[in-house]
């Protein structure tokens, strides 16, 4: 028998009652907390669940609060947009309606002393300044006349609304009428430029291309009125698009301020009334305490500038430190809700933006009056959940002490039956496979004593079978280890073929990227072709009208001459002679020789620009790639006069065409390329004093295009790689070796063929040989397959 690792010998009783209470009991208790926590999780989850609907709810709640305030301002300023609207339509018509002012009207105008005419206090009806900045005539005021017509509707707009306090016209030439009156010659500057003014740029063409009704930014009035703001619309004159003037209608937001201010929302909450700037135009008493201010329209205004007082920063949101979470959102969206901490509370805010005016209606609520009742549910859900824990720990800890006396019993009843079994188990382990069964009344622990017995037999059986199965093993061992010798060998000439394969790979990945370089080429090459197309058509449009007119100027110098001996005939014999003597001066004589010769000159350098720039269009035949029927006598001309630059001054090319040469079915842009190629690697090989011959001629079937040249020719070594990518005998940076690659790409496109002869210190001879017809005509993007797979 074994020794515990104490050193103390346990019975069964012990090693069973410990191991009870090791695999049940403390798993049942870890288990039931284990329940306790998720039930306490899900408790919470379910609890933060509804706290947080209930919040979104009250914060929806706010929100639609603001929303429905907001649409009440709204329609309120969408009614003096209207007006305004119907003000600058009836201004219009007015302008075009004739109209006769009575002889009150009349006398109600004077002229200032420094040059404004205007109307005086005293009299009745709309103020009328006509600024000194325009010289006013009969033309001006005929015009002021015409528009005192429309005074009584702007008597009928300031009367009928509560809102608008004065309704004005402003002229694009400082005329402004103004309704109700007053002293306007003590009111405005004498020299005032009202087209300079917000409240009249602002409705202009460049700021209100709709023409629509705009609305100027708020302001607190020096007049003691308080905040301040005005609708203005263009009055363009019938069937034109020349501003006459913009008519306004300035409102008292004090009006809508007392609305914001008298407004009764639930949760404690107070309404907070924000222009376009950011600025705070209407603040309830319950809002000074958050944030740390007094309601400006309470104080006067011009006591608040002079004492320093008016502070407009810290009215305004986008400039104060605890409202930025609030202006991001005003800036981001037209609705919304967001957190703030003000004078150290939490605050919910939602805002709704007033269209037209750009105004934004703000609901703070503290969140502890909006949450109250999510706030009540969380408490509640928190009492509950702690009188369950309580139960549920007195329900285990009884369930516990039950278990406990009943596992004392079983341990009693289990203990002798057990030390049998352990006497059985230690007899098979001394290899005794036939021990003394262990009685028991217990149907488990009899089955187990039988198991134990049988088990034996088995081992028995089972150690007699392992002993033959241990020599078996050892004779597959050795054919294993034979197999395994000839897999190795065939990995290895499994090996060998794929590096003889990945070197494959690698010929063919070097070969794509030639492939791609030549591509690159041909795409340059195309773009090219597209510029000099681009230049070519810029080129000819002002030479178009050079060359008209120096004709014209041609015909003109004749008759101008002709005139001048005319005139000379009529003239007066002392007239002559002096006319005589300027002409000497002028040297009139060489400007009448010299004059036909120069005109000459000017056409045959326009003769030969137009030659240029019409031979650049053909050959470049920008985005044309499709299959046609070829002049390739044409293709050689024109390709002749776009290299000219580069064999110039090197060789002289002689052309031998084959004037019954027929066309052949090819892609003239692609066989320009082919002949500039030829043509300027002739040119670079050739010495000063040089020659290049090229020939076209036809047998049967084909054409050939044949460039010769008597330069330093090939050496013998470099011919069979001449047509390879980026192969090219000229120094560094002088050539890409590209150019024949390309070339032969083309013509095999074509499915011509390219012979070359060259002998160092002759020359060389590229003959080109092309079918006249194609066997099968692909498309352009088809045929630049082809030639990308040359």
């Amino acid at each position: 028998m074994g020794k515990h690792r104490g050193g103390q010998d346990k019975s069964v009783f012990r090693v069973l009652w410990g191991t009870y209470i090791r695999n049940a009991l403390i798993p049942i208790v870890f288990i039931e907390l284990a329940l306790i926590v998720a039930y306490l999780a899900t408790n919470y989850l379910v609890r933060d669940q509804n706290i947080a609907t209930m919040q979104r709810s009250a914060q929806e709640s706010l929100l639609e609060t603001a929303r429905i305030e907001s649409d009440v301002i709204t329609t309120q300023l969408q009614g003096v947009t209207e007006m305004t609207d119907l003000f600058a339509a009836m201004m219009r018509h007015a302008y075009d309606q004739p109209f006769k002012p009575d002889e009150q009207e009349l006398a109600r105008y004077s002229l200032s002393d420094n040059g404004v005419w205007y109307t005086r206090p005293d009299t009745p009806g709309a103020a009328v300044f006509y600024s000194a900045f325009t010289k006013v005539g009969e033309a001006e005021k005929n015009k002021a006349w015409q528009l005192a017509q429309i005074d009584p509707l702007m008597k009928q707009i300031v009367d009928s609304s509560l809102l608008v306090t004065q309704a004005y016209l402003n002229t694009h030439d400082s005329m402004n009428r103004i309704y109700p009156g007053f002293d306007v010659l003590a009111q405005y500057p004498f020299d005032m430029n009202i087209p300079e003014y917000n409240f009249y740029y602002e409705a202009d063409a460049e700021h209100n291309p709709e023409r629509q009704v705009v609305w100027t930014d708020v302001y607190i009035d020096p007049a003691g009125q308080g905040w301040m703001a005005s609708a203005i619309a263009p009055v363009y004159r019938t069937g034109t698009d020349f501003l006459e003037g913009v008519v306004g209608l300035d409102i008292r937001v004090s009006e809508i301020i007392r609305q914001v201010l008298s407004l009764k929302l639930p949760w404690d909450s107070y309404a907070l009334l924000v222009d376009s700037t950011g600025t705070i135009m209407a603040m309830p008493k319950a809002a000074e305490r958050d944030w740390q201010l007094r309601e400006l329209t309470d104080h006067d205004y011009a006591t608040a500038i002079m004492q320093d007082t008016f502070k407009p920063e810290e009215f305004n949101l986008f400039r104060r430190d605890d409202s930025q979470p609030l202006a991001q959102g005003l800036n981001q969206s037209d609705s919304g809700v967001v957190a703030l901490e003000l004078d150290g509370l939490p605050k919910l805010a939602a805002w709704s933006r007033i269209p037209g005016a750009d105004w934004h209606l703000l609901v703070v609520a503290d969140q502890s009056s909006l949450y109250a009742d999510a706030n009540a549910l969380k408490e509640r859900v928190d009492q509950i959940a702690v009188g369950m824990i309580l139960a549920l720990l007195a329900f285990y800890l009884l369930f516990m002490i039950y278990l406990y006396r009943k596992s004392v019993k079983v341990s009693l009843r289990l203990s002798e039956p057990m030390r049998a079994l352990r006497a059985m188990i230690y007899q098979i382990g001394e290899g005794q496979y036939r021990p003394q069964p262990a009685a028991s009344d217990i149907v488990e622990l009899s089955a187990v004593s039988s198991g134990l017995k049988d088990m034996a037999l088995t081992l028995e059986q089972s150690r007699n079978q392992l002993d033959e199965a241990n020599r078996r093993l050892e004779s597959m061992n050795q054919a294993l280890e034979q197999r395994v010798e000839e897999r190795t060998q065939k990995l290895k000439q499994t090996n060998e073929a794929l590096r003889h394969e990945r070197e494959e790979q690698a010929r063919l990945i070097q070969k794509l990227k030639d492939t791609q370089a030549q591509l690159v080429q041909s795409e340059k090459m195309a773009s090219v072709g597209v510029l000099a197309t681009g230049v070519a058509h810029e080129i000819n449009n002002p030479l178009a009208f050079v060359s008209a007119n120096v004709s014209i100027l041609n015909d003109y110098v004749p008759a101008l001459l002709r005139l001048h001996q005319g005139a000379v005939e009529l003239m007066a014999e002392a007239e002559r002679t002096a006319l005589k003597k300027l002409e000497e001066q002028e040297k009139f004589s060489y400007i009448e020789e010299d004059l036909p010769d120069l005109l000459a000159d000017s056409l045959e350098g326009i003769r030969r620009i137009r030659h240029i720039t019409e031979s650049l269009l053909e050959f470049s035949h920008a985005g044309d790639t499709a299959w046609q029927s070829c002049d390739i006598n044409h293709c050689v001309e024109t390709t002749l006069v776009i290299c000219h630059h580069e064999y110039k001054n090197k060789a002289k090319v002689l052309s031998e065409l084959d004037p019954l040469l027929p066309k052949a079915q090819a892609v003239p842009a692609q066989i320009n390329q082919v002949i500039m190629a030829l043509v300027v690697n002739a040119a670079q090989a050739t010495r000063v004093n040089g020659l290049i011959r090229i020939a076209t001629s036809h047998t049967g079937s084909e054409i050939q295009i044949r460039v010769e040249d008597n330069g330093s020719g090939i050496a013998p070594e470099d011919l069979d790689h001449i047509f390879e990518p980026f192969y090219t005998t000229k120094d560094v940076g002088q050539g890409t070796g590209l150019g024949l690659a390309v070339t032969y790409g083309i013509v095999s496109a074509h499915h011509g063929r390219i012979e070359v002869d060259s002998t160092p210190g002759e020359g060389s001879s590229f003959n080109v040989i092309l079918p006249i017809k194609q066997q099968s005509v692909t498309s352009a993007n088809d045929k630049r397959v082809e030639v990308e797979g040359a």
